[in-house]
């Protein structure tokens, strides 16, 4: 479970904007979309990100922006249920580091609460994100 957790995470949150790299916002969606099932992977596959995604990746793909994610811990969020076999709900913690191709990166400590299940042959999935 934890390790699907970060899977995730990292895809989610990463974006590069450097040429040739990804083409837009929602392309760190459609990397996720590998680590989720059900509606959320569908939504991930073809949501649009929005103005204010937009907004973001146009300011990254100015500077040329390498952003990446470093998890921290994995932890079940304060008040959430105890796992069980097949469900629960993690907490990521994760640096995420803004690299632009000129002048000073730039950290900041982000965090996500994901709901995963597992599915097929044991596979962990992240199946909602109960506060985005």
């Amino acid at each position: 479970m934890q390790e699907a957790a970060r899977a995730f995470t990292v895809a989610w949150a990463g974006h590069d904007a450097r040429p040739g790299r990804d083409s837009s916002y929602e392309d760190a969606s459609r990397r996720a979309a590998a680590f989720a099932d059900g509606e959320l992977a569908e939504d991930l596959r073809t949501h649009a990100g929005g103005i204010a995604g937009g907004q973001q990746w146009l300011k990254w793909k100015e500077r040329q922006v390498n952003v990446t994610v470093t998890v921290l811990r994995v932890s079940v969020p304060d008040g959430a249920p105890a796992p069980t076999e097949d469900s629960g709900f993690a907490q990521v913690i994760y640096k995420l580091t803004e690299a632009p191709a000129q002048g000073a990166s730039k950290e900041s400590e982000q965090h996500v609460a994901l709901e995963l299940r597992r599915v097929g042959e044991g596979t962990w999935r992240v199946t909602g994100l109960p506060h985005v």
